[in-house]
């Protein structure tokens, strides 16, 4: 079972990567660089804060991080845990602090695969 949801993981993160490389290389490189960025962030501010860091990013219009708010939401297991809610709305409504912490858990596992795939696939990855 652990080794199936680590390979619905790595598959779900390379299609969200395969669709960034479609982008230009200012939202290929923004993009990499949230990526890289959001275990930490998750990790020091919580997953509330960060998703609605980038919530907040994404109504400004800015691509790169609505596409990883998109991609973080859409992800399958989190929206079985959220009933097909929006993550964001779900955890101020309706999730518990051991709900949120398991959603925490699990995003950062899938973020894990979107960031080595991003350094490996996009542009501006080169560092």
């Amino acid at each position: 079972m652990l080794k199936n949801i680590e390979l619905e993981r790595a598959n779900y993160a390379w299609e969200c990567i395969e669709e960034i490389k479609r982008e230009n290389e200012q939202l290929q490189k923004n993009y990499g660089s949230y990526v890289r960025r959001a275990p930490t962030l998750i990790q020091a501010n919580g997953l509330p804060n960060t998703l609605a860091f980038y919530h907040n990013r994404a109504k400004r219009g800015e691509k790169a991080y609505e596409l990883l708010y998109q991609h973080i939401s859409n992800w399958a297991p989190l929206k079985k845990l959220t009933k097909g809610k929006d993550p964001l709305q779900w955890i101020i409504k309706d999730a518990s602090s051991q709900d949120v912490f398991r959603a925490s858990r699990e995003i950062i596992a899938l973020l894990y695969w979107m960031k080595r795939f991003a350094e490996a696939e996009l542009k501006g990855e080169e560092e």
